[in-house]
């Protein structure tokens, strides 16, 4: 176990009736902002930027068809966008109370997420310019295709980002 996991476990114990319980501390948003309307934001980024990411592949363009700086870095894209989703799902399912060690685990890493999935988008991109500057014909709308939904997917990313980096939270 890691050592974060391991002090976790401290915060938990035997409730009054006995039962195994969440014994630690809880947060909610504070300042009155409403929970809903939070999430609403955050899917909606976070749902534009997996459909970018998921359009890009599907627009099938020259790079991704066997060129390595292409394709290695959007399939880490992809992997790291599960990541995101993964944390999304987890905060959603957290309700409205929230444990503390679930908020640093979704919130708290989503930013940092969001760059990796950021990073390994442009470095896709940049891969993509690379390989259509360096080939003998004119880029194809795939390619363009390709490009204009990693912008749209970078876009979005940096929205998630800052939502997450503006909710503020207060014990409870």
């Amino acid at each position: 176990m890691r050592k974060k996991e391991r002090e976790r476990l401290s915060d938990f114990g035997r409730d009054e009736s006995g039962k195994m319980a969440y014994l630690g501390d809880h947060v909610r948003l504070a300042d009155g902002h409403d929970r809903r309307r939070l999430l609403a934001t955050l899917w909606a980024a976070c749902g534009v930027a997996t459909a970018a990411v998921v359009a890009a592949s599907l627009a099938n363009p020259e790079g991704l068809s066997g060129c390595p700086y292409v394709v290695v870095p959007y399939m880490l894209q992809f992997v790291t966008m599960v990541w995101v989703l993964w944390g999304m799902g987890r905060l959603s399912a957290a309700g409205e109370r929230v444990r503390v060690y679930v908020r640093d685990e979704t919130v708290g890493a989503l930013p940092r997420r969001c760059v990796a999935a950021l990073a390994l988008g442009l470095v896709a991109a940049v891969g993509e310019v690379v390989l259509l500057a360096t080939s003998a014909t004119a880029p194809a709308p795939a390619d363009l295709a390709f490009l204009s939904c990693e912008v749209v997917a970078a876009a979005a990313l940096v929205a998630l980002r800052r939502a997450c980096l503006a909710t503020t939270w207060e014990p409870c």
